[in-house]
């Protein structure tokens, strides 16, 4: 009797499958719909990821895994916020191109004599005067349409609260790089993203399937060596090389990588009355216990550098630490001048000596203040208009200072405080009266069984510079020894050899403690002035484009 049941119940689910497959041939794909068709299996490969080929999901009456909603199957209601436009669309193919055919009645304006494009996408100043750029620029807010979408629909679901920064500057976006993709040197060039994105995920279909591939799953983008587990964390580690974002805040406009980075912009704007988690450290206040416990480790100098007793909070500040302090090497040079920086940040700032007039004005209403620098306009905010003043306070005795580096002279003057080892400089924290004080806790985590003892840690006294090899297509980075210093002092020694050879330096005498008197004449010879000038015991001459003069 139960087998008759079986085999009645597994006809009902083979009737169920033989009319799905029938349904299935009543189905025809075009060109355009075939790519959009291998970009959904392979999504549907990536988010029902098992290692089970019974735990799946199908038509045929299977058990159904419970799953979050997919990216792609997110409703959207897309509005386009081009000037006088009152289109709207679920459909975001239709939407991408619609916006598309507003770029060739683009405004072209004049800006210093020539001819820009100019945006015309809602509160969006962007302009140019490179056709290819506006027209990524335009596309991209298409795409950015879309991302707010998703963050108004995750917002919705879970109720995370709203964001309270301003609306205005939600469509302001930095202009895209050039979409080209690079994978196995596919050198195809997009001028719109999300086409660039389905393109690239198309070089993927390829790729292995399974949670757990044997070798794993190669990159095979230009220049990347990584090798991962599954099709998921290949499609995961894309991201990086496409710059691509999943989720927006449909409020203030930022964009995400990731639900979670979204989750916690979203509950950073709860008011700061009602946030209740402490940092013991720096007295902050966070809505929630995860942000906390991030921000903690911010507090925590884990990385070591092996050069000095310096140690850092993050890879990103190690790196920093190594390139100003450790590397001679100048690799970003200015164009309008012999200077060259460390990095671009350093260049941008360098870059304002050579404008003309300010750069940067207050924006409060009547106030004509102008500077060229942004520091020294957040400044101007801070105690003009906010009314807040700096005070650095002495934690040892009452006086204080306006500037952080005259506290920094007076612990080292007055109360003969040494700088922590690897550091050039205090730090300084804000604690509840506003003031600004020494940091007296500094919490180190550093591995020490990889690290040598004091005593015996001989840490030489050299510097590095960055090599960089352009005999292949790839441009490789190396860190080597920088040597010219020392070059240079062997090119000196070995000039001075070769003066000695040749006779002139045996006539230099060893003069120690010499006095030169040096007189002031008149016109008959006599004396009016006279000073005497003390030497100390050298070997070297003044540099000097006349011949040698000798005095016997």
């Amino acid at each position: 009797m139960e087998d008759l049941e079986d085999l009645m119940a597994n006809e009902v689910v083979l009737d169920r499958c033989g009319n799905w497959v029938e349904s299935q041939k009543n189905c025809f794909y075009t060109k355009e719909d075939s790519l959009k068709q291998k970009l959904d299996e392979l999504e549907c490969d990536d988010w029902y990821n098992t290692d089970s080929e019974f735990d799946s999901v199908s038509e045929c009456g299977g058990k159904k895994r419970k799953v979050g909603t997919q990216l792609k199957d997110e409703v959207l209601d897309l509005i386009c916020e081009w000037k006088e436009c009152t289109f709207r669309s679920n459909h975001l193919d239709k939407f991408l191109r619609h916006v598309s055919s507003h770029i060739p009645n683009i405004q072209i304006s004049i800006k210093n004599d020539n001819e820009v494009y100019v945006c015309q996408w809602k509160d969006c100043p962007y302009n140019t005067d490179v056709d290819d750029e506006v027209i990524r620029h335009v596309n991209y807010h298409a795409y950015h349409t879309k991302l707010k979408c998703i963050g108004s629909n995750v917002r919705a679901k879970i109720k995370l609260p709203k964001c309270h920064r301003d609306a205005e500057w939600k469509n302001i976006l930095d202009s895209p790089p050039p979409h080209l993709c690079r994978w196995e040197e596919c050198l195809k060039l997009f001028t719109n993203y999300q086409m660039y994105l389905y393109h690239v995920t198309v070089h993927m279909t390829d790729c292995p399937r399974g949670n757990r591939i044997k070798d794993g799953v190669d990159c095979k983008w230009t220049g990347c060596n990584g090798k991962y587990t599954s099709l998921y964390k290949l499609r995961d580690h894309v991201r990086c090389h496409t710059k691509e974002k999943i989720i927006a805040c449909p409020d203030c406009g930022v964009t995400f990588a990731s639900k979670t980075k979204f989750h916690i912009h979203c509950q950073r704007q709860i008011p700061l009355e009602v946030q209740g988690f402490r940092c013991s450290h720096c007295n902050k206040f966070y809505p929630t216990e995860g942000i906390l416990r991030d921000h903690m480790r911010s507090h925590v100098f884990n990385y070591k550098c092996t050069l000095c007793d310096m140690s850092c909070e993050s890879p990103s500040g190690l790196a920093k630490h190594v390139r100003y302090r450790h590397m001679s090497t100048r690799t970003f040079p200015c164009q309008l001048c012999s200077h060259a920086a460390k990095s671009q940040q350093d260049l941008d700032s360098h870059m304002t000596v050579h404008t003309n007039g300010p750069n940067f004005s207050c924006y409060f209403e009547g106030c004509l203040y102008t500077c060229k620098g942004a520091y020294t306009l957040d400044r101007h905010l801070e105690r003009v208009h906010s009314l807040a003043v700096r005070w650095y306070c002495c934690h040892e005795c009452p006086i204080k200072y306006r500037k952080s580096y005259r506290l920094t002279k007076h612990l080292i003057e007055a109360h003969r405080l040494q700088l922590p080892s690897g550091h050039k400089r205090f730090h300084y924290t804000q604690e509840e009266d506003g003031c600004y004080r020494l940091q007296m806790v500094r919490y180190e985590a550093v591995d020490e069984e990889n690290m040598l003892p004091v005593e015996e840690a001989d840490l030489p006294d050299k510097k590095y510079k960055i090599e960089l090899n352009q005999t292949t297509s790839l441009t490789t980075v190396k860190i080597v020894e920088d040597n010219s210093e020392e070059e240079m002092k062997e090119a000196a020694q070995d000039s001075q050899e070769e003066t000695a050879e040749n006779g002139v330096d045996k006539f230099v005498p060893v003069i120690s403690n010499i006095l030169i008197s040096i007189d002031d004449v008149d016109e008959k010879g006599n004396i009016i002035k006279q000073e005497i000038v003390e030497i100390q015991e050298t070997k070297e001459l003044p540099p000097s484009e006349k011949p040698l003069l000798i005095l016997t």
